[in-house]
């Protein structure tokens, strides 16, 4: 599989920074869901998306998107947070149209997760990005040929 490249570094390498930092936060969340039963603290995403955002900036000198993917990495429970409401709405009881705008609303709520994950980890990832430059010089790796 070849490498899409922009500005000299490929895509892979972003790519590699950001699951990073999704795993690195994924079972806090994870954990965050399992103690409570009905919540899900989406905060470790923005250490994930820091984490994610300083190690690119360092390794390859940009950081363009690598919080956001890394937060989505990181907000994965909320689809474990979706099985769960789900079952709870069809196991209700209700009309057709009550079960068909609450099933719509499930949805929404779970876009509206994986949103508020990508957006948390975007900001991690800049002030990341940030940090990196305030501890002196950026060593980014060496192009091989």
């Amino acid at each position: 599989m070849t490498d899409i490249k922009i500005n000299s570094q490929s895509i892979s390498e972003r790519w590699k920074y950001a699951i990073l930092g999704g795993l690195a936060s994924l079972p806090f969340t994870m954990a965050s869901y399992w103690q409570s039963g009905s919540e899900i603290s989406i905060t470790p995403v923005l250490f994930g998306g820091l984490f994610a955002g300083y190690l690119a900036k360092r390794r390859v000198g940009e950081n363009r998107g690598v919080g956001a993917r890394a937060g989505l990495i990181g907000g994965l429970p909320v689809l474990w947070m979706l099985s769960d409401m789900l079952s709870a709405v069809i196991e209700i009881p209700n009309p057709l149209w009550f079960s068909v705008v609450s099933v719509g609303m499930v949805f929404g709520i779970t876009i509206l997760g994986f949103g508020m994950s990508a957006l948390l980890g975007e900001i991690g990832g800049r002030i990341g990005s940030w940090l990196s430059t305030r501890g002196g010089r950026i060593y980014p790796t060496r192009a091989s040929s």
